[in-house]
């Protein structure tokens, strides 16, 4: 790779996770690490620079001398200007499938690393057929789903699947996850993706629902000890004492660790599932019916226009207050099954997920790629645990978020400590 302006780009610093992006790595990127923010809008990006050197002013990485890049997301040549610049690429700039392509393209071409935290799995899988096998000719790192979708999920089943490996000498076949406690907010950005993805991909997502509705994802073998698998998403939950409802990113998550498990070879027939747990058997079927009835009003646009005019639901660039995402948590039980052997992981978060957790995960993800790489990483279009694994792993630990591993089961302060009023 020639000599590179700069080390990383965040794209999209107007936006709500994008700006809270560039303040996470000019208080805790490595000092001398460059950074640019860009965008389309110069006055917009000098004024987010401004507010946060204001904010910071004595900041590791100075916020006021942060070079700032213009382009359009759509424009080939724009994209590929900026990516010549940066080693590495981290973008907010959402929904990916209408504005995502020409960067990544440019990257691939540039020779440039690249994250994002893009939930759209079949766009990114559309972009692994097309630029693959270009990205590892070239030796480039596309790491896309470096959010809470679908790094919790992602990264542990990766950590279960190199236990059973290590531990047991067994093949990782199946892990069930359950959301036993969260608190979050959502930003616009997050909402005009959902509606774009249920729009462009709204057949593909519902057979992935009606997988999940029927229970039909999960294996058809006898897993270990006699417990089942192949279970309804309502259902009581034997390990935890509770039942279970409908988790809105199941479907993503679940594509995923799928795909990660093909391509590192967890076991054969590797599968995932996730449901979210609820007080009785009453909530969780309420709260299974909620997330339909949400996703029917954002597949329509006469509907989403309502829900955005009646300020029900967030527009772009707008989220949750600092004050509320600090008082976010969520907290993920993992219960893995090899051939014999049942075992367990927990991997959690002490703050707002879908923000704060998430902003963590992309600026840790960027900072890997800039600083990290070695022979583990692999170079294409793939899922954080495939690309950057281990390392990523370990920055995440060491950034204070848990993933562990064990053969009980494992308590997290996550699941009690903070209770939603």
């Amino acid at each position: 790779m020639t000599t590179r302006n700069y080390d990383i780009l965040v794209w999209g610093a107007t936006g709500f996770t994008g700006s809270r992006l560039v303040e996470y790595l000019a208080l805790n990127a490595p000092a001398g690490t460059r950074v640019a923010i860009g965008g389309r809008n110069r006055s917009k990006i000098e004024a987010v620079r401004a507010k946060l050197a204001a904010k910071h002013p004595m900041a590791p990485i100075s916020l006021e001398s942060m070079d700032i890049l213009i382009g359009d997301s759509q424009n080939a040549q724009d994209m590929h200007a900026i990516a010549s610049q940066t080693r590495v690429v981290a973008s907010t700039v959402g929904p990916y499938s209408i504005y995502g392509e020409q960067l990544v393209r440019a990257c691939v071409e540039e020779v440039t690393d690249y994250c994002d935290i893009t939930a759209e799995v079949p766009w990114v899988h559309d972009m692994n057929r097309e630029l693959n096998d270009q990205a590892v000719r070239n030796n480039v790192h596309i790491v896309s789903l470096c959010g809470f979708d679908c790094i919790p999920a992602d990264l542990g089943c990766l950590m279960l699947a190199q236990y059973s490996r290590e531990h047991i000498q067994q093949p990782l076949l199946h892990v069930k996850g359950s959301i036993v406690g969260i608190r979050g907010g959502v930003s616009g950005g997050t909402m005009a993706t959902l509606g774009n993805q249920l729009g462009i991909e709204a057949r593909r997502l519902w057979k992935g629902v009606k997988a999940q509705m029927s229970g039909s994802s999960t294996p058809q073998s006898q897993p270990p000890n006699g417990k089942e698998t192949n279970r309804a998403v309502v259902h009581y939950d034997q390990t935890l004492g509770r039942w279970q409802g409908f988790w809105v990113m199941s479907i993503i998550n679940s594509m995923a660790t799928k795909w990660a498990g093909r391509e590192l070879n967890y076991g054969p027939g590797f599968s995932y599932a996730e449901t979210m747990t609820a007080r009785n058997v009453f909530m969780a079927i309420a709260q299974t019916l909620g997330f339909v009835y949400l996703a029917a009003l954002m597949f329509f646009s006469a509907t989403r226009n309502l829900l955005y005019m009646l300020r029900a639901i967030p527009r772009p660039g707008e989220g949750p207050s600092d004050k509320f995402m600090k008082s976010g948590f969520f907290s993920l039980h993992l219960e893995a099954f090899s051939e014999t052997e049942v075992f367990y992981g927990k991997v959690s978060g002490s703050s707002d997920p879908g923000y704060s957790e998430t902003i963590k995960y992309l600026g840790e993800s960027a900072l890997c790629l800039a600083f990290d790489r070695d022979e583990s990483f692999r170079p294409g279009i793939y899922p954080p645990s495939v690309a950057i694994g281990n390392k990523l792993l370990d920055r995440l630990r060491n950034r204070g978020c848990q993933f562990d591993v064990a053969r009980k089961i494992i308590p997290a302060s996550h699941d009690s400590a903070k209770k939603v009023k």
